[in-house]
């Protein structure tokens, strides 16, 4: 018997750890290798960029399995669930 929250996650725990530790290592070898031929400016510009790459990879990774949790109800937050009720009347 699966666990429907854990359906699809291997994949995603594992390209989450590949590309962070890829992010490190192209890093590392940016810093070492290729940054002095740039300014300062240059080479920040440069480490951005990559950690703006890796959120995107992140939330593409992410994004469809955190909507697909929250279509099937399972992360609601606590007062959703409460058994008191929202109306407009309550809040004045």
């Amino acid at each position: 018997m699966s666990n429907p929250i854990s359906d699809g996650m291997g994949w995603r725990v594992t390209a989450s750890i590949i590309t962070f530790f890829a992010s490190i290592i192209i890093i590392i070898i940016w810093l070492f290798f290729y940054a002095e031929n740039y300014t300062i400016y240059q080479n920040v510009a440069i480490v951005v960029v990559i950690f703006l790459g890796f959120i995107a990879i992140m939330a593409a990774t992410w994004a469809s399995w955190g909507m697909k949790q929250s279509r099937e109800g399972k992360w609601r937050s606590s007062s959703s669930t409460s058994s008191s009720s929202n109306k407009k009347g309550d809040l004045e």
